[in-house]
């Protein structure tokens, strides 16, 4: 069974920050390996640039020695690189590099661990001094480490995928070099086996606007199995190779459990819903929230705007909002192709929320700073006014007191977006807040409550809520898709048979 699920988590150092979208994907898998099948996954990582499939095929012989070399030189990495650099190589290093204060004074024949040092670099920044380096000394044979792979690229592949799989099922998990050369990888599998396949965004066609491309991998992926299972709701709204392209040579689809529940749940915000119901949207842009909004207005009884979006809302009302975030000046291209004013769309927002009898409530205080940086003394606002000179950074406990009271009178809640710089704690308590009250509220109610993937997830993981909901969405971009009420490609493919 040729599973497609979304392990697009992130990763740095080969350290996986979140595993929650590979927790999820377990009860499909398990499923699947029980009944002693065969478990072959694929997801994307990331953006990868890619390469198109055709042109290392050209030369087969090429396309197989860049990957060898590829597998053989990866774990190497950059500290190794500049470990057996010469002392005088290591030392001009460090006096380009963001720990250059630490170095001065210090000769080449100093040994005060200059090794150490690098290790503690970025990584960015370590491949950035090596690179550099390299181009000077012409020597990219001596140290290939550095070396551009086609179409492959180390930090973006999936192997801590699958040893953090290994880890949550307690069972062997194989992993494919190469998604499109994984057959003899298959043909090792017993019942009850499972292996990932490399990130197929590794090729260009998996995402490629031609059909014709994005049949090559499906094709290819295709054979490899006798069923397919979607479980990769977080890119549902994708047309790609691996989304659509694959149900479309088998000629079936099936949802997986993941993939079910997703559909269940927002299904229940679409339909009919248990009321009142309170939609929370806050992020950063009303034009990234038009459609979203304008498609759950008739469906919802409350309103609740934070993020830097509501003083674009604000301004329409003709508050002051100092120096925050504001699109006004910006135009949107609506569905009849006609530029709309931001600010006068918000306004008009608000006037067809009061049209259909849906209680907006826009922020009442404000939690500031001059600009967006961590403080021990923010300013809190009386009012909904934002001071000349400060931008407003979250809502401010007024605010939030409101919210909670809101929240507390309903009986559906679906939240898309945070209420401020949660990343930054100063700024976090409106949006951790209202992920507490939405929590309290679904275990002391029954309040059903769904978070639209997303910043909002994140947010909601990071302060510790997430268990306490009724569902977490493993999709941003799908999430806001659906609730937008646009079809999505990953849905629409799959078919009702058992």
């Amino acid at each position: 069974v040729l599973v497609r699920v979304d392990f697009n988590v992130p990763i740095k150092n080969g350290v996986i920050s979140n595993d929650y979208r590979i927790r999820s994907a377990v009860p499909t898998i398990k499923r699947i390996i029980d009944q002693g099948g065969i478990c072959i996954l694929v997801s994307h990582l990331g953006r990868p640039k890619g390469v198109k499939y055709s042109e290392v095929t050209q030369d087969d012989d090429l396309r197989r020695r860049t990957l060898h070399t590829w597998l053989k030189e990866r774990g190497t990495g950059k500290t190794a690189y500049f470990a057996v650099l010469t002392a005088e190589q290591k030392l001009e290093i460090l006096q380009k590099s963001s720990m250059a204060d630490k170095v001065v004074g210090m000769t080449a024949k100093d040994g005060h661990g200059k090794t150490a040092m690098f290790t503690h670099l970025p990584e960015d920044e370590k491949k950035v001094l090596l690179d550099e380096l390299t181009a000077k000394m012409r020597q990219e044979q001596e140290f290939p480490q550095l070396r551009q792979y086609q179409g492959f690229e180390e930090e973006l592949s999936l192997r801590p995928v699958a040893t953090r799989l290994e880890e949550l099922m307690g069972q062997p998990v194989a992993f494919a070099h190469d998604c499109m050369d994984a057959q003899s990888e298959v043909d090792a599998l017993k019942g009850g086996d499972i292996i990932i396949l490399e990130n197929c965004r590794f090729y260009s066609d998996e995402g490629s606007k031609k059909e014709a491309d994005r049949m090559i991998i499906a094709e290819k992926l295709a054979s490899y199995a006798d069923y397919f299972v979607s479980d990769a709701f977080g890119t549902a709204h994708r047309d790609s190779a691996t989304m659509t392209g694959v149900a479309k040579v088998l000629g079936h689809g099936a949802a997986g459990y993941l993939m079910d529940t997703e559909i269940n749940y927002f299904s229940k915000v679409l339909g009919n819903p248990p009321r009142p119901m309170v939609a929370i949207v806050g992020g950063a842009k009303v034009s990234d929230k038009i459609q979203l909004l304008e498609n759950m207005l008739p469906r919802i009884d409350k309103l609740l705007i934070g993020g830097a979006m509501a003083y674009t809302f604000l301004k329409a009302q003709g508050m002051t909002i100092g120096k925050s975030y504001c699109e006004a000046g910006q135009s949107f291209t609506d569905k009849y192709g006609e530029k709309q004013d931001i600010v006068s769309l918000a306004g008009a927002l608000l006037e067809k929320a009061k049209a259909s009898n849906v209680q907006v409530c826009l922020p009442i205080d404000h939690i500031c700073h001059t600009e967006c940086k961590a403080t021990d003394s923010p300013l809190v606002t009386t009012d909904g006014n934002v001071p000349d000179g400060y931008m407003a950074l979250d809502i401010g406990p007024k605010t939030l007191q409101r919210y909670a009271s809101e929240i507390e009178q309903c009986k559906t809640a679906i939240w898309n977006g945070p209420m401020g710089v949660f990343e930054i704690p100063t700024y976090s308590a409106g949006t951790f807040g209202v992920a507490k009250c939405m929590a309290d509220c679904t275990e002391k109610t029954g309040l059903l409550s769904i978070i639209g993937g997303g910043d909002s997830a994140s947010a909601a993981e990071t302060c510790g809520e997430a268990t306490r909901m009724s569902h977490v969405s493993t999709g941003g971009g799908a999430s806001l898709e659906l609730l937008e009420g646009k079809l999505l490609p990953g849905i629409t493919v799959l078919d009702d048979k058992q």
